[in-house]
């Protein structure tokens, strides 16, 4: 074992080392904490929902926030919901010398060290997460992708440790830590920056064919094959494009349509869902990131596994990037993984304990395989584990 890979290890061990009841309580009192310590004075940087769903709850316990910082110009000098909106150096000029600082802002374009940099250079001096509000009031928050109480990660602390040791890199081991650390303790200062590198094709890493038989699952509007068609020169054997949104199978049909008849000729879409096994699913279509099979879904539509869907045909890459489905997507595909040793990149960031099982699983019917992390937005967004055969590792 590499001394890099025992550091980790040592750190996870005293990290999940906390006691469960003690990791339940924190999850109660920490808003509590960080509110007390500042006399119940609190700024909510960040208007959209996720703010004013915040504003809700806070008054729920008897806190009246201060007001609203954010950084849309329109929303200045309005009221939210009786809360009055600020520009952030106007809130900061008002209240940085002793209230919380709440950054309630969460998506794929923001980055919290980003928004807790520009609050101190404006001389906010108490600036947080908003983690503890997810956690007090989870009914309301959790589970929303990879966010989810950290007791969980606890109780799962084992395989956290076991899927440590499958990272192949330094800058694997450290995002790996990052993101652990960030679900069991709510700390957002990443020491990672999200990687320049487009997702699903990790050029540092290895390089595409001009042969590759690529199986989009989650297909969207096409974005994901332009991208590699322009990589492969639209040099491939074959695409499986498979989409399961109504909203969106229409833009993929259009793309693929417009494309030369010789590369469409070569691409097979599949308006269906994947999963573990054959059946008929409930689905979500909402044409956006939470468009995904679930009980609630309005829809209903037809999953297949990839070892039926698939058959006896090559798969040489496979990317999956279908909003928490993956596990049973990769359990369906099973006998296809094992036989074919695909390249594979696979979304890890749409449920809390993706980023260990997924690996994990993997590694157990297909071992061999050297395994990349990569977080290509910001706040853990759009981070994606990467399996790649020995063979077709980059030679530095």
């Amino acid at each position: 074992m590499s001394t890099q890979v025992s550091s980790m290890l040592d750190q996870l061990t005293t990290l999940l080392s906390e006691p469960l009841a003690a990791v339940s309580a924190r999850e109660q009192s920490c808003l509590t904490d960080l509110l007390s310590a500042a006399g119940n004075r609190v700024v909510l940087c960040g208007a959209g929902s996720l703010g004013q769903r915040t504003l809700s709850c806070l008054r729920s316990i008897g806190v009246e926030p201060l007001s609203f910082c954010d950084n849309d110009s329109t929303r200045w000098g309005t009221a939210i919901e009786n809360c009055q909106v600020l520009p952030p150096a106007d809130a900061a000029a008002r209240y940085g010398a002793d209230a919380l600082f709440l950054v309630t802002i969460w998506n794929a374009k923001h980055w919290y060290g980003a928004t807790k940099q520009k609050l101190r250079r404006l001389g906010c001096t108490n600036i947080a997460p908003a983690s503890a509000v997810y956690w007090r009031f989870a009914d309301v928050f959790l589970s929303f992708f990879c966010m989810d109480l950290p007791r969980h990660v606890y109780e799962q602390a084992e395989q956290v440790r076991a899927a440590a040791a499958l990272w192949s890199d330094e800058k694997s081991r450290a995002l790996y830590l990052d993101q652990v650390r960030w679900r069991a303790l709510g700390d957002w200062d990443w020491s990672c920056e999200p990687d320049p590198e487009e997702s699903y094709f990790l050029d540092s890493v290895f390089e595409l064919s001009g042969n590759e038989a690529f199986i989009d699952c989650g297909a969207f509007d096409g974005d994901t094959i332009q991208s590699f068609l322009t990589r492969t020169h639209s040099r491939f054997d074959s695409i499986l494009a498979i989409e399961a949104d109504a909203m969106t199978y229409p833009a993929l049909t259009a793309y693929l349509g417009g494309l030369d008849p010789a590369v469409k000729a070569k691409i097979d879409d599949r308006y269906c869902a994947v999963g573990a096994e054959r059946g008929i699913v409930r689905f979500n279509d909402t044409g956006g990131v939470d468009s995904q099979v679930s009980v609630d879904g309005k829809s209903s539509i037809e999953c297949f596994p990839l070892d039926e869907l698939v058959g006896a045909k090559r798969a040489t890459f496979i990317k999956m990037d279908i909003e928490g489905a993956e596990f049973d997507t990769l359990a369906g595909a099973r006998s296809l993984i094992a036989r074919e040793r695909p390249i594979l990149a696979v979304c890890v960031y749409h449920l809390q304990n993706d980023l260990w099982r997924l690996p994990l699983l993997i590694n157990d019917f297909a071992p061999g395989y050297h395994f990349y992390l990569r977080a290509h937005e910001g706040d853990a967004w759009q981070t994606v584990a990467y399996a790649v055969p020995p063979e077709r590792v980059r030679r530095k």
